[in-house]
This record gives C-alpha cells, structure tokens and sequence, in this order.
C-alpha cells in the first residue's frame, strides 16, 4: 500500500493531477524483475524487533584520529511510538495489569489511543533532564548525555539509547553515571510531580512550536489511514493537550517498567580514539574535542 500526505499552501486540483501523473501511471509489475519466485512476504515478517539476549553484553571499540576523545552508549528494549512492546503486549495493557488500585477515571485515561505515545515522550523528556543534571552538572562527566527512542510506528518493540561523550579518561565513569540515573529513575529517585510539570511544559510548548511548521503536520498525519498504527488517528491531534496534562507520575513509572532498565538487561558500549601510527605531534595545543559535539555521538565526522 501506498499513504501520501502532503501539508501546506497548494491548490487540491493541481495536486491530484500531479500524483495521478506521477504516481498512477507507474505500473503496478514495475519491479517484478525483482521479485523473488516462490516466496511471499507478509506483514508478520516484519512486525516486530528481534528479542535482545539476556544478560546484556558490553563491546569496546577504538576508531584511529588524531583527536582524543571518547562515546558512550547504553541501549536497552522499549516500546514503539504508540506504546506496542516486541511481544505484541502494550504499555496501556500492562500498566493496567500492574496497577491493581487503578480507579474507573485511570482505567478510561489509560484507554486512550495516545496514552503510551505521550507517556513516552515525557519520560524520555525527564531522563534527558535527570542525564543532563546528573552526569554532566553533579559530576562533570560530559559535554552532552542524550536519551532518545527509536520510535517506530510500524513495527512492534524498539530500542532506548543513552549517549553520552566524555575525555577518554571520564568514558567509563560516564557510562557508570549513566546507568545509574536510569536505575535510580527506577527505584531512589523516583519521578517527582515537579519532573512531570516540567516535562509537560517542555512537551506541550515544542508541540505548539511544531504545529507551525507543514513537515509536522505532514508526519503527524502520515499512517492515519493505516491498519500497520492501529492507534494512530484523529484522536493523535485533536487530544494531544489534554492526554498530556491529565498524565501523572504514577503513569510514567509504570511506564519505565515496561522498559529493559534493569543492569542485566542492558547493553552498553564505549568508543575510544588513538592516534594513527606513525602521527607527529605538531605542537600546537588544541582546543577540546568536546566543546561544540552535536548530539549523536562524538566519533562522528
């Protein structure tokens, strides 16, 4: 199937015939070269991420540039954009069987199609805020320690990602830190009523921000129609403001236990430079090689 979803200042007509021109005259045997004989896919070869081995293993790398520097990382399982778990279970489902006390109003909130999506963005606003404050502020381990989630729509289960750079003296303290404000998200620290009106704030200003811009509306709307997000719809636009403000932080811890936070479960990774064989130190003192790194990773570029 295909979905095509345009946003922005153009004349309907014109469109039409624009993707009637180029998209209805393409033949539908147009790559059947390709196709391999005798083997049919189907829509559960691809419904969900393979399962992470237990216990969860560590990798080190070194990468040869004549700078010194270092990345961290530390991965783990979580749910898509819409809260679907690799197993087929969802965030709503579990909470609900984990929330034994849970009133008629909890039960009808948790109902809702956009429930998982918005929790997820707010616990992963909060980590982002707990990384930044622990790891780089408490203990001046990094320029930069991000979280962010693989978000996908179609297919079942993902991926979270801490990344955090650092001196390759501090990487492995980093990674340390890093884990632990996880694990203390979980357990000692657990998220507070002024984390989570934070977090609200921050979510509901960048939505506003973003309903200015066409690319937004064009995501937002792209897979409305498709039986692959059952829960994407209307409902995604119409109630974003008020899903996100009746969330509570008895919805957001929940929600991080549906994810693979716990030491054995997790997967981490350190990346290191050396210097090429053979490099002549030139002299000249440089500045460091942390100041001004995008987030994404230190060893990139």
């Amino acid at each position: 199937d295909i979905e095509l979803s345009l946003s922005g200042d153009f004349v309907v007509n014109d469109v039409l015939d624009m993707i009637l021109q180029y998209l209805g005259t393409v033949p539908a045997d147009a790559n059947s070269e390709y196709k391999v004989e005798g083997k049919e896919t189907t829509s559960n070869d691809f419904s969900g991420v393979p399962a992470l081995q237990l216990p969860g293993k560590h990798l080190d790398l070194e990468l040869e540039d004549s700078d010194p520097r270092a990345v961290a990382y530390v991965a783990g399982a979580a749910p898509n954009a819409w809260g679907f778990l690799a197993d087929g279970s969802t965030v709503a489902q579990r909470v609900g069987d984990a929330d034994k006390r849970a009133s008629d109003y909890d039960k009808q909130r948790r109902a809702h199609p956009l429930f998982a999506n918005a929790a997820l963005s707010l616990v992963s606003e909060i980590a982002n805020r707990r990384l930044f404050s622990t790891v780089r502020e408490r203990k001046q381990l990094t320029y930069d320690a991000n979280f962010s989630l693989t978000g996908f729509e179609r297919m079942n289960g993902g991926w979270f990602l801490v990344t955090v750079t650092a001196s390759k003296e501090k990487a492995q303290a980093a990674l340390e830190a890093c884990k632990e404000t996880l694990e203390a998200m979980q357990t000692s620290n657990p998220i507070s009523p002024d984390n989570l009106e934070s977090a609200k704030r921050v979510v509901l200003n960048r939505h506003e921000g973003e309903l200015r811009t066409s690319q937004y509306w064009a995501t937002m709307m792209s897979g409305i129609q498709e039986e692959s997000v059952p829960l994407k719809g209307p409902l995604s636009v119409t109630d974003f403001h008020a899903v996100i403000e009746s969330m509570t932080t008895r919805d957001l811890q929940l929600t991080l236990d549906c994810m693979g936070l716990d030491e054995v479960e997790l997967y981490t990774a350190i990346g290191k430079t050396v210097q090429p064989e053979g490099l002549v130190d030139d002299g000249i003192v440089k500045a460091s090689p942390m100041a001004g790194v995008g987030r994404g990773g230190a060893l990139k570029g």
